[in-house]
């Protein structure tokens, strides 16, 4: 078997003769694992080691490293590895890539496999310069026509910098490959069948790249099926709530039959220097959850950071959530590894308003985007409050069945439970398209329904029909004041002209903003950002203000800290540089990235997008406040799944709304926040528990909450019902009667139309007891 200059004293495993390697020759070894080791050292400048062949553009060997250097896309450059054993092209290729030079954050740099013909077509991990952007790393194939079909995409969790040098690898097997950076998975794909063997090579493109500690060894194992490549859609409980919360099963259960999607695991280093897990070691554990569960790590002992990154790249663990009371630690991994999704756990302090403001800064400081609180802490109006700030609420149940649904009415997106089966049961209890809680709803430039665009009067009509959020857009004007404006020119939405960032706040205030939606808003003014703040400071609503302008964050944020409402604002654009910037300058801050994309055609295919994306928001610390067009049942479930809230827009008609709804629809941004203000939020029933004699009867009068800002309670129509009726009761209308000893639960239930659907309200059970 051939290894190319290889620098070093080599042991034949049958002679152990040492061979003496002469300058720009080859080695034959009776290695069988080996195919080609190079470290470049010892060969000239200006040549390239024996059999490599440069096949385009410039490459060669300077100060001890391949270097490829291309001035444009349109000249690569090329150096092939001929194999005259390349294991039938299952091996693994490895090797050290450093950018020296770049024409563009665009402009990448590969290591080619399976090359046919010593030239083309063959298969490459093609990385970017600008790696962190969604197709900064490729699977790629170029073809026998010479040309690309780029398969697989995905980002790396930073940009490659320039003269640091990463370790690239890829694992070939048929027609199974995995890609890896560092050590860390970050493409798999069974997408090359077409060309099961062939040479290697390296390529830069619009680039100059070093190459160094090229190693190919050949692989016989056997990688595992695409199916169990990370992205993972567990299947949980069947149920008939509406968006109902995710179950993770307690570190005390042992079970993986249960349908639940997480795993909890408390994480520490035992006395042999090992990481333990639930008392089992945690590669063990993480190996037994893989392709089944979602890995939960609960950390509170400081310095095993690192430990915990190589145990993850061990086994290729690419999807997992770290939590601790220490948002330190979690800072600490995220630091490692920022695709890992945060979450703090809340260990004591107060749940006043100021006790609220400060979990909200800790979470989203921290670059998480959950809290786990105990039962016992919990309220819907704590629920609501996190949630309209972006704050996904996890909950850990007590043991009943009680309790299982006390967490599901509290509106907690994730129930932590040691007794699954009892939410397994719980969730078979609800009638269909039973709404829990309302969704929260952004009210998109107040409410263009009935009013005119971004004006005061239209917010304030947002604000009196109970939205949730007012939704904003903020633009500078030519003199530098923030002003309320969608598009780039006034046109559309005032009687003026021009654009915005051409025109005074002066002009910008003459124009009237009322007057083309119906003469009688005439007069109406665009408002500053600064009005707008003022409107609603110290109210119970929150503001989502989207950046239209580059280079204006940092004045918005003096505009909002003057007004003291930090704690009152959310963050969005679809210019993710802009949020980047956001997150520097106040961490503290809920942000969100807006996008629109294609909705892939295959489960598999949705469930992966699903997951890059996830990983994408999780990576810039952002939620993904996708265009409802984008997002589709796998993608909200998989964003439920790991306690990722969103927002999503923007929804104009009802079929869209009721579909999306119904599909587990978080945060709907609409020009209609009518269509959701006649819908009662939650409904409560006055007693929890009724102890009553056979022959008797109980008649139960609940009243829903109408609004998640006031505190209004009112009697509404209800009927009960029983799910699992033992024999112990019959119930007629609002009447429970009493029929032999024994035990049910009993429902509330109220019924009313939204969106031309008929939607059902329920109560938390009555516990029965019929003596």
């Amino acid at each position: 078997m051939k290894t190319h200059s290889m620098r070093q004293l080599v042991l034949t495993s049958a002679l152990a003769l040492s061979l003496v390697i002469p300058q720009g020759t080859s080695m034959v070894t009776a290695n069988n694992d080996v195919i080609v080791s190079e470290n470049f050292d010892g060969i000239q400048n200006g040549t390239l080691p024996n059999d490599w062949k440069v096949v385009e553009g410039t490459g060669e060997v300077q100060d001890g490293k391949l270097v490829l250097q291309s001035a444009a896309t349109n000249r690569p450059a090329r150096v092939v590895v001929p194999l005259s054993d390349d294991n039938n092209g299952n091996y693994v290729f490895e090797a050290d890539m450093t950018f020296v030079s770049a024409v563009e954050d665009t402009r990448w740099a590969s290591i080619m496999y399976r090359v046919q013909n010593e030239n083309y077509p063959y298969y490459q991990f093609a990385v970017r310069r600008g790696t962190s952007a969604l197709n900064g790393m490729e699977f790629a194939e170029r073809t026998e026509k010479n040309a690309w079909n780029v398969t697989e995409t995905n980002f790396y969790k930073e940009n490659f910098q320039y003269n640091k040098s990463y370790r690239l690898k890829v694992i070939a097997s048929k027609n199974r490959v995995q890609q890896f950076v560092n050590g860390e998975l970050v493409v798999d794909t069974a997408g090359a069948s077409k060309w099961q063997n062939g040479d290697i090579g390296f390529q830069a493109v619009g680039s100059t790249v070093q190459y160094d500690n090229v190693k190919l060894t050949s692989f016989t194992g056997e990688l595992p099926p695409v199916e169990n490549s990370g992205a993972l859609l567990p299947t949980e409980a069947p149920t008939d709530i509406i968006n109902p919360p995710t179950l993770i099963s307690g570190t005390k259960v042992t079970s993986l039959q249960h349908a639940t999607a997480s795993a909890m695991l408390k994480v520490d280093r035992g006395t042999d220097g090992n990481l333990y897990a639930n008392g089992k070691r945690l590669i063990d554990q993480l190996n037994q959850l893989k392709n089944k569960k979602i890995p939960v790590l609960h950390i509170e002992q400081a310095g095993i950071e690192e430990s915990i990154i190589e145990a993850l790249n061990e086994t290729q663990t690419t999807d997992v959530q770290v939590i601790s009371t220490d948002a330190e630690i979690v800072k600490a991994i995220k630091s490692l590894n920022p695709k890992i999704r945060g979450g703090l756990v809340y260990e004591r302090g107060p749940l006043n308003e100021r006790g609220l403001q400060q979990i909200v800064e800790k979470v989203h400081d921290s670059g998480s985007k959950m809290v786990l609180f105990p039962q016992k802490k919990l309220s819907p109006d704590v629920v609501y409050y996190l949630h309209n700030r972006m704050v996904s609420v996890w909950g850990v149940s007590d043991d009943k069945l009680a309790d299982q649904h006390e967490l599901i009415h509290l509106g907690v997106d994730g129930l932590v439970t040691n007794q699954p089966g009892l939410a397994e049961k719980a969730f078979t209890q609800y009638p269909e398209n039973t709404i829990i809680q309302r969704p929260i709803v952004s009210a998109h430039r107040g409410v263009p329904s009935s009013a005119p665009e971004n004006t005061m009067v239209g917010y304030q009509m947002a604000f009196d029909l109970g939205a949730d959020q007012i939704e904003t857009d903020v633009q500078r004007t030519k003199d530098g004041q923030l002003v309320i404006m969608h598009d780039n020119t006034v046109d559309r939405t005032t009687n003026g002209t021009g654009a915005v960032d051409q025109l005074t706040l002066a002009k910008i205030r003459e124009l009237d903003a009322g007057i083309k939606y119906d003469p009688k808003y005439a007069g109406e003014k665009v408002p500053t950002f600064k009005e707008f703040l003022q409107a609603f400071k110290g109210k119970d609503i929150v503001l989502l203000v989207e950046l239209k302008d580059h280079d204006i964050e940092q004045q918005v944020i003096d505009e909002i800290q003057a007004e003291g409402m930090m704690d009152q604002v959310v963050m969005q654009s679809f210019y993710l540089d802009s949020m980047q910037v956001m997150n520097e300058i106040a961490p503290q801050l809920p942000i969100g990235y807006l996008f629109s994309a294609a909705v892939p055609s295959s489960y598999e295919a949705k469930v992966k997008n699903a997951k890059k994306m996830v990983d994408y928001g999780t990576l810039n610390d952002v939620t993904l406040n996708a265009s409802y067009g984008t997002v589709y049942e796998e993608f909200i479930t998989y964003m439920r799944q790991r306690g990722v809230m969103s927002m999503h827009w923007t929804f104009r008609s009802e079929e869209p709304f009721v579909d999306k709804l119904k599909q587990g629809l978080i945060g709907p941004i609409t020009d209609y926040s009518q269509w959701l203000s006649e819908s009662p939020v939650y409904l409560e029933s006055p007693v929890k528990k009724l102890n009553i004699k056979a022959g008797k009867t109980h008649t139960v009068r609940a009243k829903a909450k109408l609004s998640y800002r006031l505190d209004n309670r009112e009697r509404i129509d209800t009927v009960l019902y029983v799910k699992d009726n033992t024999g112990a009761v019959r119930v007629e209308g609002n009447t429970i009667q009493a029929v032999a000893p024994g035990n049910a639960q009993v429902f509330v239930k109220h019924t009313f139309e939204m969106l031309g659907e008929e939607w059902s309200l329920v109560s938390e059970p009555i516990e029965v007891t019929v003596k």
